[in-house]
């Protein structure tokens, strides 16, 4: 299954049967016994190519790669396997710095890392929770201590759907930034919390997750951050496929602008 719908319910027949999610010489093995699970993470470099659903044939099942074994009375024949975003904000980082003059408002594109995420089914027990490749850590605001833990990635910042570059292990988030004040602005870093936001595919099995929209219109320090509740209708026709990790009320994040923007 190459590229195609990786995710979702999977059946193994009989014990002992394993079944591998592979990008390249990237993998996760996932093996069923009768009465647990043994997972393997097999880690590369990160490599652009399909997701394929094998028996994993091609990959040799080295010790110093298991992840571990999950035990439970009697293992069920399924598992549940989802993409998830981050389980923290994402910085990106443009290629170079964007400006934003006053008084404009753009729509920006960016994508994010995904996570391979798989548990036990029905009963819904997590087996495994680990991106794709992991972005590296990054300290994100103002000082040691006003800021949060994030990771960092670099990434393009497009202002056009037909110039995104679109990836089967990465999600593409759509960023409104209105800019009311009087002044330009300048981004070098943009902090996405994509652990607030759900996750779509379309009907070619690419990843989107739900848009922000973002604001900056006075003085104040701190800068409101909307969540949409769904997609813009350009991407549709759209499925759900997972639910944010983090709720926010109302949909809304409150930020400090040094926190936001880099």
């Amino acid at each position: 299954m190459s590229n195609n719908i990786w995710w979702g319910e999977f059946t193994f027949d009989e014990s002992h049967e394993k079944k591998c999610w592979s990008v390249g010489q990237r993998a996760v093995l996932i093996k069923r016994k009768a009465s647990e699970w043994n997972i393997w993470n097999i880690e590369s470099e990160e490599e652009d190519q399909d997701i394929v659903v094998s028996a994993g044939e091609d990959f040799e099942l080295e010790s110093d790669a298991v992840i571990g074994r999950f035990l439970e009375k009697a293992s069920s024949d399924k598992i549940k396997v989802l993409p998830k975003l981050a389980d923290r904000s994402v910085i990106a980082r443009p290629s170079s710095p964007l400006t934003i003059l006053a008084g404009e408002k753009v729509q920006l594109f960016i994508s994010t890392p995904i996570w391979f995420y798989a548990e036990t089914f029905p009963s819904a027990k997590c087996l495994v929770d680990l991106p794709f490749w992991r972005p590296s850590d990054s300290w994100f605001g103002s000082s040691t201590i006003d800021g949060q833990l994030c990771y960092a990635k670099y990434t393009s910042a497009k202002t056009k759907v037909e110039e995104l570059d679109l990836h089967p292990h990465r999600a593409t988030t759509s960023i409104m930034v209105i800019n009311s004040h009087d002044k330009e602005l300048i981004i070098n870093r943009i902090n996405v919390p994509v652990n607030y936001l759900h996750l779509y595919s379309d009907d070619k099995y690419q990843l989107w997750t739900s848009g922000i929209t973002i604001e900056r219109n006075n003085e104040s320090a701190d800068i409101e951050l909307i969540i949409e509740r769904s997609v813009s209708v350009e991407f549709q026709p759209l499925t759900a496929i997972s639910s944010p990790r983090e709720t926010s009320e109302h949909g809304k994040l409150i930020r400090r602008i040094s926190n936001l923007f880099g």
